[in-house]
């Protein structure tokens, strides 16, 4: 088990957000958004329901209720909806700490 990050967007604030597996626990760091820091705290902790495609056909959707800091996967597939519940974009291409070298 490991830790997975992925960096975070926030009106040219970035930072990012870890996912440590073995303590299925989320650090965020957006420096200078405190405010966006606290949306996406907040929408880690709590369960989303989601239509998602189904095991079997990615044409056939199922609706499911994912608790974001139960699993990695959880965590990446409620990443996934992240900006339309709290206007902070993950910007999966960019590795985290790359803004800085802008």
């Amino acid at each position: 088990m490991g830790k997975f990050k992925v960096t975070l967007n926030w009106q040219c604030h970035y930072g990012y957000a870890e996912y440590d597996e073995e303590t299925k626990t989320a650090e965020v760091v957006i420096e200078g958004a405190p405010e966006a820091v606290a949306s996406v705290k907040d929408y880690l902790s709590k369960p989303h329901t989601m239509d998602l495609p189904g095991e079997h056909d990615i044409r056939d959707f199922s609706t499911y209720t994912l608790d974001p800091l139960e699993s990695l996967k959880n965590f990446k597939t409620c990443l996934t909806r992240i900006w339309v519940a709290t206007g902070v974009r993950v910007e999966w291409s960019m590795p985290p700490g790359m803004a800085e070298k802008l």
